[in-house]
């Protein structure tokens, strides 16, 4: 009989494949992409379907649909087309499915659905001959490897960066490629600050509740980083954008409070550093994750005895991101063995969920 192995074995393993990963799925992605690419020049707006991990990654694909091809951009709401059926009007749209399973029923109705009324579909998934590659007329199988961590890690940034590589091959956008290239060298560079994100869970071990924080392109992390918290570590996180922070959840600060900010060099920056100012003035304790170029921001915070920082070396501002989740992964690996827990596996969910 084998040996057991130890607690997050997998999870971690799984989350060092992760620039091999990244550079496979970038060496073939233009091949499926370049021509969904073309055909989305002439939609009218997108639609995106995933749950879970996938779900957060297509929040991320929104923010560079809207804000990089200036593409009307929703989330679907699969329950509209399974469960209510009144599924909306898809023509003239970009409709992307994804999942790491490939069996989402409910993802999947939403690609028939775009089919059937003409739209461009596209299917990205890391599960070859799955229901969700039979539903679009485009499929992108990620090939990150099988996943035998409860906590989905490679296929997440996949997802992320097969979004990234979408939009840039809509753009023809020369920068964002070349930046694309060098992804899985910034995920390097966060993988060398393990030993650093091990000792910042120290301060964690008490908490029951947290928050993480991104806004804009890091709002999508924020959401992931949150879910990991959960679903690994049992911990009520819960992410907000900076802006909606200020709009009620503000209140929940009090003395000792917990709160992940992920701090972006992008426009972002100067209201994100206010938020984290008035978290350290209600007496919370905020872990700021900061791309190399956004340090300097924070001089008039460093040395305020409730706020610890690590710096994310310097990914390019759009594909930060990734970064961001890949510390965040590290970080939910060892609060949970830290814990006791066993972050290869969960608490009442399954590797493969399947919604309708």
């Amino acid at each position: 009989m084998a040996e057991p192995s130890a607690p997050g074995t997998h999870m971690r393993a799984e989350i060092y494949e992760q620039p091999e990963a990244l550079a496979r799925l970038l060496e073939r992605a233009d091949a499926v992409l370049a021509p969904v690419a073309h055909a989305a020049r002439n939609c009218a707006f997108a639609v995106l379907a995933a749950r879970g991990s996938s779900d957060n990654a297509s929040i991320y694909g929104k923010y560079l649909l809207e804000g990089q091809a200036r593409m009307p951009t929703a989330l679907a709401a699969p329950s509209l087309y399974t469960l209510y059926g009144t599924p909306p009007h898809l023509a003239g749209a970009l409709v992307v499915g994804v999942s790491q399973s490939g069996a989402a029923a409910d993802v999947t109705a939403v690609l028939e659905a775009g089919r059937r009324q003409g739209a461009v579909t596209l299917a990205i998934t890391n599960t070859p001959d799955s229901p969700i590659t039979r539903a679009a007329e485009h499929v992108l199988l990620l090939g990150a490897g099988a996943e035998r961590a409860l906590a989905a890690t490679k296929t997440v940034t996949a997802q992320c960066t097969a979004y990234a590589v979408l939009v840039a091959d809509m753009l023809n956008h020369a920068e964002l490629k070349r930046q694309l290239l060098g992804l899985p060298d910034a995920v390097r560079d966060v993988l060398a600050l393990e030993p650093q994100i091990a000792e910042l869970v120290a301060s964690f071990i008490n908490d029951e509740r947290a928050v993480v924080i991104g806004r804009g392109y890091t709002y999508g992390a924020a959401h992931e980083i949150a879910l990991k918290l959960k679903e690994t570590c049992f911990i009520g996180a819960h992410a907000y954008s900076a802006a909606d922070f200020l709009h009620g959840p503000l209140a929940m600060i009090e003395p000792g409070y917990p709160a992940i900010v992920l701090l972006n060099h992008d426009e972002t920056l100067e209201t994100t550093v206010q938020v984290m100012e008035r978290i350290l003035q209600r007496g919370g304790r905020v872990l700021c994750l900061a791309t190399q170029p956004a340090v300097a921001a924070l001089s008039a915070l460093i040395g305020h005895p409730a706020l610890t920082m690590l710096a994310l070396g310097a990914p390019p501002r759009l594909l930060s991101p990734v970064a961001f989740i890949v510390a965040g992964q590290l970080f939910a690996l060892h609060l949970s063995v830290r814990l006791g827990y066993n972050p290869d596996i969960s608490r009442g969910v399954t590797k493969v969920t399947v919604t309708k």
